[in-house]
């Protein structure tokens, strides 16, 4: 992604749906015997899933988006163990659909998901990477991948949680005095600090399954410490509520999240992460800010990128001589209006989007930088990997923020409730699936490790 791509973070049914039992059945195809013919070149299927097949171009593509999305930054040896666990992501992600389209007719008219909101949230997700819907859909197409793919994910776990909603809304009751109880515990830390959070969540209910669990855990921990981006992480593996939006959890207080997350927290410095076991699972908490006690404002920044990219050439000498080009049009400019018009009448320079955003919700080492650009001033040329960045601030705003309303405190304890549910319904379709994994690709897959 060019630059500053990582600045920035449904309907209830009443209708009780009681899914009908099936036998518990996992195969292997027994193989051992064709060991020796097995190729390098495989293309074939990788798996079958209750008759539904699984084809190593599906992996290919999928494995294609997790390395887009962690910015390339993994080791050829994690490269090779992404590929199990994203295989066992689409297991799962197509016995969530298989059971969505089962009970299609319990839906609303139109399914249980419209596409303008898969098309939302796709908007969503091209907006936390500082982009327009055509900017993203075409950083994907350079990138050799397909727009449809994200949207193919977003529409299977959007469906998921509607039929989740519709099977166990009725199971979830929130009390008014459950909800005043923690508007007033809000209203109390307001005067303490606060925390502004991302989280992956990875459930262990299994105890047998819990090396494997923390294998997984440990080896998005490993991308993460290669300099992947936790939101786009989190969208892919994340087995969490928020995980289509990136984990952003928001601000949270002291006592809001478990004991185990709360102490991590305390301990936890700006941009760092680290790796927690509660009582459900392993979680991977992103400390994005912290406000200290009594704050309750954000600045809110409206902002322009100029970028000069490197292109093939970035020797020593050509990043230079670009920093010299910039600083001049810097130094000829009183402000952002003046040095946007040049970089557009220059030829070489591109422009973003005028973007908003919270300072608050910025990148850690961006954040200082565009906290101090005044409304309508411009920032000091930035050096990234794809070329040089320039902020222009075109409007700044002073928000005050404003307590959770009721309506707001209970859709969040709703939403936690039934990611319960999602996950125990999860594992109750994968007893009961017929999973076939091919021999085949299991030895590639052995001869690549």
């Amino acid at each position: 992604m060019v630059a500053m791509a990582n600045v920035g973070t449904a309907v209830s049914q009443k209708n009780k749906i009681v899914p009908q039992k099936s036998k518990v059945v996992v195969q292997r195809n027994n193989a051992a015997a064709q060991s020796a013919e097995y190729s390098k070149e495989y293309d074939g299927i990788v798996a079958v899933v209750n008759g539904h097949i699984i084809t190593h171009g599906d992996l290919e593509e999928r494995v294609r988006l997790v390395l887009f999305a962690s910015g390339g930054r993994l080791s050829p040896e994690l490269k090779a163990r992404i590929y199990s666990e994203v295989l066992d992501e689409m297991v799962s992600e197509m016995l969530k659909w298989q059971c969505a389209k089962k009970y299609a007719k319990y839906a609303p008219k139109g399914g249980w998901v419209q596409e303008s909101a898969v098309q939302s949230m796709f908007d969503e997700v091209a907006g936390r990477n500082n982009m327009k819907a055509n900017e993203f859909e075409a950083l994907l197409k350079r990138n050799n991948l397909s727009k449809d793919l994200l949207l193919r994910q977003i529409r299977v776990n959007l469906s998921w949680m509607e039929f989740v909603r519709a099977r166990f809304g009725r199971s979830v009751n929130i009390s008014s005095y459950e909800i005043s109880r923690t508007m007033a515990e809000i209203k109390e830390k307001r005067h303490k600090a606060s925390f502004y959070v991302h989280r992956m969540f990875f459930p262990a209910p299994d105890p047998t399954k819990e090396a494997s669990v923390l294998s997984h855990v440990n080896s998005v921990r490993q991308m993460l410490a290669n300099g992947s981006d936790f939101s786009n992480i989190a969208r892919q593996f994340s087995r969490g509520p928020d995980a289509q939006r990136g984990g952003e959890l928001g601000w949270v207080y002291q006592g809001q999240l478990s004991a185990e997350e709360d102490a991590a927290l305390s301990r936890l410095a700006i941009g760092g992460y680290t790796v927690v076991r509660n009582s459900r699972g392993y979680v991977i908490l992103y400390l994005r800010d912290r406000r200290e006690a009594g704050q309750n404002a954000a600045v809110e920044v409206k902002f322009v990128q100029i970028i000069l990219p490197f292109g093939s050439d970035r020797s020593k000498d050509t990043v230079e001589k670009l920093l010299d080009f910039v600083n001049d049009m810097r130094r000829s400019s009183r402000n952002c209006h003046e040095i946007i018009t040049k970089a557009k009448d220059s030829g070489i320079c591109a422009l973003s989007e005028p973007l908003s955003m919270a300072v608050e919700n910025m990148q850690p080492q961006f954040r200082p930088i565009v906290g101090g650009i005044p409304m309508g001033g411009f920032g000091p040329p930035m050096v990234t990997p794809d070329g040089i960045v320039v902020i222009c601030v075109l409007d700044r705003k002073v928000h005050h923020i404003k307590d959770p309303t009721a309506e707001e405190v209970r859709a969040q304890k709703v939403g936690e409730r039934l990611s319960v549910f999602a996950e125990q319904e999860l594992q109750n379709l994968r007893k009961k699936a017929v999973v076939t994994i091919n021999e085949k690709y299991e030895l590639r897959h052995a001869a690549v490790l």
